[in-house]
């Protein structure tokens, strides 16, 4: 029987820094300044080969990983549809993209139940008919997938909309909130009681917790990130979670990263993502 995701050492990949779109909400867009193209000199392009070989490490040394690869848009990352391939043959993947290019033949070659990809609908950018083409195409090879929507304020009233589309089509919709500034108010502490009333019922969950429309103080609780799970940047550098003071593990890429051996106190005010509901030994 497989072991759960839960109780799998977790890899959270940036692959790459680069993205066919501009979403104002994005984590490297800074007082309305796109990051990621300040952030491409930090993307690391390593050799198919070379790449799949450090994974293959990882494998030896840990077994089995869930590799959740985020970026940037993942499926622009050089022989990308070759990278998942060989991954899942070690490893589980799970893919967040936005799904607006065309998806590669190669998926159809590709074990369902070893590769997971989510879509993010950007309504600023997508085409809702592409994205949808894309899901049931993944849908149709027996590949896992769902829609996720974030509760940016602006994006709010639209939530009924595009559950009741998505819908339609058999897939699973759930939202995200949004953590940031919109006009002056942060969220998601910011929404009013009508926003939570749409978000609320189709608010999405990670172990088996709700996203957090309040936020959650995780400061000085004992933590399991670093070590059964690993935030990767582009350029191998690997740190406990995504926070912006997280403690540093070495560099994948260069044969210098290692697990921490025990859990650690959490040096972060609040965790975004819910990390916390896998990881915290306190909640």
């Amino acid at each position: 029987m497989e072991k759960p995701h839960n109780q799998r050492i977790t890899f959270s990949w940036d692959i790459h820094y680069a993205c066919n779109y501009r979403c104002p909400y994005c984590w490297y867009t800074l007082d309305g300044t796109f990051l990621k193209n300040k952030n491409k000199n930090k993307n690391k392009y390593l050799p198919l080969k070379e790449l799949i070989d450090i994974w293959a490490d990882m494998y030896k040394r840990y077994g089995s990983l869930w590799i959740d690869i985020i970026g940037g848009e993942p499926f622009i990352y050089p022989n990308f549809d070759e990278l998942i391939k060989e991954l899942s043959k070690m490893h589980f993947i799970e893919v967040t993209s936005n799904l607006s290019t065309e998806l590669p033949g190669s998926l159809n070659m590709m074990s369902p139940g070893m590769v997971r990809i989510a879509g993010t609908l950007h309504p600023l950018f997508a085409d809702l008919r592409v994205f949808i083409k894309n899901l049931v195409r993944l849908k149709e090879l027996g590949i896992k997938t769902s829609a996720l929507y974030l509760a940016y304020p602006p994006q709010v009233p639209l939530i009924p909309y595009y559950k009741e589309k998505l819908t339609h089509y058999g897939i699973d919709f759930s939202v995200i909130s949004f953590w940031g500034e919109y006009e002056g108010i942060r969220y998601p502490q910011g929404y009013s009681h009508a926003e939570r009333n749409i978000i609320e019922p189709f608010l999405g969950e990670r172990g088996q917790e709700k996203y957090q429309l309040r936020p959650k103080e995780v400061k000085n609780k004992m933590c399991r990130a670093g070590q059964v799970y690993v935030n990767l940047k582009a350029d191998g550098s690997a740190y406990r979670c995504g926070s912006s003071n997280s403690q540093s593990l070495g560099n994948l890429f260069s044969g210098d990263f290692r697990l921490l051996d025990k859990p650690m106190p959490c040096n972060s005010d609040f965790c975004p993502c819910n990390e916390w509901a896998d990881l915290l030994l306190e909640t």
